[in-house]
């Protein structure tokens, strides 16, 4: 089979510790024909120095430095300066296995789909176990027109993330033209990029393979604050505002969003001003969410 260029982008943040495992997954794929774009996001610590060790031993890796802008700033970055086919997202602070981009390049030329997903697996660093995806599938692939994968999206996504996760995934770069990450959302800028993707993507294939491991710390995990929670409502809305342009049917998604806008109410503390101000702004959501907006 021809392999035709595929971009890796790695935005890079103070993950020394991770890096070298990350950059040596890369290094050992089975796919060759690939340049890996390596963003620094202004880190502070010795990322700069090991992203110059794998340029200049592996001429596929390239490096880039900017101030710190934030991941999706970074990432946006990597779409520019990519020259590539073919575009994948994978974060310095994880992994992939050897056969990464061959499972995902395999399946998208197979089904001459637009998108191609795979699933992973988690390691939680903070008590050393693996987590595993206990949603099971009666398949190993499943293509989607368009049509589809929207109307069972609010379902996949529920369920497991390899949908909405920033990575698992490479997309033509002739899909991608004119889609960007968000620079100015504080919380689901991987979801809000990928279902974009998926409003104009024709075929998407999944393949029910762990092909990435997703580095997770729970002691390091922060609460979503306020400024975060505001900011997924607005991607929700956001994007039922682009399926109704579309004609498409929303009433999925209208209702996951009341769902998660009534969680979010019953966690909400009266005595506290800025959980009042959140409150009257989930109130409002929720009454105007009440219209019927199917003709």
């Amino acid at each position: 089979m021809h392999q035709e260029l595929i971009s890796i982008i790695v935005p890079i943040f103070n993950t020394e510790k991770y890096l070298h495992q990350c950059l040596n997954s890369i290094l050992s794929q089975s796919y060759e024909n690939f340049e890996c774009l390596l963003i620094n996001d202004g880190s502070t610590d010795a990322s700069a120095s090991i992203c110059r060790e794998y340029v200049a031993k592996d001429a596929r890796f390239r490096y880039f430095e900017k101030e710190n802008g934030g991941v999706s700033s970074a990432r946006n970055l990597g779409i520019e300066r990519s020259g590539g086919a073919y575009i994948t997202f994978i974060d310095s602070d994880d992994w992939v296995e050897f056969d990464y981009l061959e499972v995902l390049y395999s399946a998208i030329i197979q089904e001459t789909a637009d998108i191609s997903v795979s699933t992973y697996r988690m390691y939680e660093m903070s008590t050393n176990e693996w987590h595993f995806h206990a949603f099971r599938r009666d398949y190993s692939k499943r293509v989607f027109s368009k049509e589809e994968l929207i109307n069972e999206l609010v379902f996949l996504n529920a369920n497991e993330f390899s949908y909405g996760y920033v990575s698992c995934k490479l997309v033509r770069k002739s899909v991608l033209t004119g889609i960007w990450f968000n620079e100015s959302t504080h919380l689901g800028e991987d979801m809000e990029f990928w279902f974009k993707l998926y409003l104009i993507a024709e075929k998407s294939v999944f393949s029910n393979r762990d092909t990435y491991v997703y580095r997770r710390n729970l002691k390091d995990s922060r609460y979503a604050t306020l400024k975060h929670i505001r900011s997924d409502v607005q991607q929700r809305l956001n994007f039922i505002a682009f399926l109704r342009a579309r004609g498409m049917d929303t009433d999925n998604f209208v209702n996951s969003l009341k769902d998660e806008l009534h969680h979010i109410k019953t966690n909400l503390e009266f005595d506290q001003l800025e959980h009042r101000k959140m409150m009257r702004y989930i109130e409002e959501v929720m009454l105007l969410l009440e219209v019927n907006i199917n003709p």
